[in-house]
């Protein structure tokens, strides 16, 4: 009882061939638009880290 080497869709988790990474266009769009996503929250993130590191900066450089 062998199995053919295989993964899985990273969206919908259909078993598909080693050389693919989603099983259809769905699948495809929808994988872009997460990855898209995620890369919108990591800039804003990063943003407002930067954000509160130059207020603070101010604010310790004037309180003197």
């Amino acid at each position: 009882m062998a199995v053919d080497p295989h993964k899985h869709c990273v969206i919908c988790n259909t078993p598909i061939p080693l050389d693919q990474v989603t099983c259809s266009e769905k699948c495809e769009h929808t994988l872009a638009l997460r990855q898209k996503k995620i890369r919108k929250n990591r800039i804003t993130l990063y943003g407002v880290f930067a954000l509160f590191i130059v207020i603070w900066l101010v604010m310790t450089i004037f309180n003197k």
